[in-house]
């Protein structure tokens, strides 16, 4: 009998082997995955000299664990044998009270030549260098500036979590006393985790953003340290839109399948058709000297900020600005108005997409993805006029990479 049992699972397992190795030749790649909202490892190119330094092997397994059959279905299964096994965590994202979710371990910047995975630690370093740039390029630019920098939801939302806080207790030191009056550093982790252990839904519990009700907090804070306090619109002003079935990134990353979605709330002041975002991107153009010169030109415009085919799909995020850009401006028509407004730049990452519903009450708006890497800000705010400057950039991004230490 015993030998019976044997034979049939060693049978079993080979069939198992079989079917997925058949399954993973015969299917074809997938280029993305809508489930996590991000491109999958393609198959990598091969030379032996690639294979010497470790590169081929490193994307070879990337490639299999992107490719690899029914992978959704698996990351499931795993998160619901880590919760019944009570770890209260699954691939560095943690479980917490009321289904909060929040990442825990980050991709972490060491030097040009390192960047280590999956790290629930800081280089204090790489936090400096980027403290140091915004209070420098601040000092520098002649514009009015505010630095608002979102915590993680880790940092946030610690009371939903039994695990200890000593890094976020580091790195809010780090930042609370690095900054110069010059960056006009907007300190938000007290604000937002009074309102978080209040009950109110400022964070997201299946992604990293804040919700649009956070997003509000920081704009009248943004608004009392530009000197406007009395122009700050209550909420009253704005109608909400209340969109169901948010699943985000964190939950994608998770395999929680049993953690229900978000609300995502849309915040409207009935005027939005008197604005228009436009992208833009550069291009090499011949100077009147004929030399090669930066020219901007447009790719895409759209009435107001909003655009609706995205909450349609799972990326409901993006229907802010249209997602990803790298040069976007806001502009509302002045017609009928006493003329030109106030023009702010702002360098961002993607929590300020939904300050924007806030920001254009009161600014024509010139945004840059500091994220993606434009750092010639100086530029930008010389060709464009801008008057005021405003760095909002999450502390993951403070974290995974120094563009901010390379403003100029």
């Amino acid at each position: 009998m015993k030998k019976i049992c044997n034979l049939a699972t060693a049978v079993l397992f080979s069939v198992v082997i079989l079917c997925f190795s058949a399954a993973f030749a015969l299917l074809p790649d997938n280029a993305f995955s809508d489930e996590e909202n991000r491109v999958l490892a393609q198959f990598p190119e091969f030379t032996w000299e690639r294979l010497a330094d470790g590169s081929f092997s490193a994307e070879i397994n990337e490639y299999f664990a992107d490719q690899f059959p029914a992978r959704d279905l698996l990351v499931g299964v795993k998160g619901v044998t880590e919760t019944l096994m009570l770890r209260g965590e699954n691939n560095g994202v943690l479980l917490g009270r009321d289904g909060q979710l929040a990442v825990r371990r980050f991709k972490v910047y060491k030097s040009r030549l390192e960047q280590t995975d999956d790290m629930d630690y800081y280089y204090e370093d790489t936090l400096r260098l980027n403290v140091e740039g915004i209070n420098a390029w601040a000092a520098e630019n002649g514009m009015e500036t505010v630095t608002v920098l979102p915590p993680r939801t880790v940092d946030i939302a610690s009371s939903a979590f039994s695990y200890p806080d000593e890094i976020t207790r580091a790195m809010h030191g780090t930042l609370a006393e690095g900054f110069t009056d010059e960056a006009g550093f907007i300190d938000l982790l007290p604000l937002f985790r009074e309102k978080y252990d209040a009950g109110e839904y400022v964070f997201l519990r299946t992604d990293h953003h804040w919700t649009t009700l956070g997003a509000y907090y920081a704009y009248r804070e943004i608004m009392k340290a530009f000197g406007m306090e009395d122009e700050i619109l209550p909420p009253e002003a704005f109608s909400t839109e209340e969109v169901p079935d948010f699943y985000g990134t964190t939950w994608s990353r998770a395999g929680y399948k049993f953690v229900g979605p978000d609300v995502l709330e849309i915040w409207t002041a009935g005027d939005e058709e008197r604005f228009t975002t436009t992208c833009l991107s550069e291009k090499m153009e011949k100077g009147e000297d004929g030399k090669p010169v930066k020219a901007l030109s447009a790719y895409r415009s759209f009435s107001g900020w909003l655009v609706r085919d995205y909450l349609e799909g799972k990326d409901k995020y993006g229907a802010f600005l249209d997602g990803t850009h790298n040069i976007q401006t806001v502009f509302r028509d002045t017609e009928g108005t006493s003329g030109e407004r106030e023009r702010l730049l702002i360098l961002k990452d993607s929590f300020a997409n939904t300050l924007v519903p806030f920001l254009a009450q009161h600014f024509d708006l010139v945004i840059l993805n500091l994220a993606g890497g434009i750092t010639d800000a100086s530029r930008y705010a010389e060709e464009f006029g801008t008057e005021r400057a405003l760095i909002v950039y999450n502390w993951e991004n403070l974290i995974t990479n120094t563009n901010p230490a390379s403003l100029r």
